[in-house]
């Protein structure tokens, strides 16, 4: 199934990860990681991530990475180059927490790990 969306319209009202929906958090957050991957490219330039292909071409789980691209009407697009699956068309990022790309490193804490708000509505612990 290939994703035409408007990330925005998956997002609460203040811009963070449904809660109340798992299904639509989780198509969310596989977006949002395509966000991250491709803030930083310019139109005409793409990138491989670390998000696996979900499509199963012939009843067989494809074993591709899904790559993005930005297009030149800044919309993006993540396709598996190896079974030639289209997995979304994304617009509406240019203004969501991921738009610019992965968040800085923080500091850990004495005991390893920060913690704490991630900025998304949801604390770690």
């Amino acid at each position: 199934m290939t994703y035409v969306v408007d990330i925005r319209d998956w997002l609460t009202k203040s811009g963070d990860l449904p809660s109340d929906n798992l299904r639509v958090r989780r198509n969310a957050l596989r977006v949002a990681s395509f966000i991250e991957y491709a803030a930083d490219l310019e139109p005409g330039e793409c990138r491989q991530t670390l998000v696996p292909c979900r499509r199963r071409p012939a009843r067989r789980q494809c074993l591709g990475l899904i790559w993005v691209a930005k297009q030149a009407d800044r919309r993006i697009s993540a396709e598996c180059i190896v079974c030639q699956g289209v997995d979304s068309l994304v617009s509406g990022w240019q203004e969501t927490e991921w738009a610019e790309g992965m968040m800085p490193a923080v500091p850990t804490s004495p005991d390893g790990w920060s913690g704490g708000d991630t900025g998304n509505g949801n604390e770690t612990h």
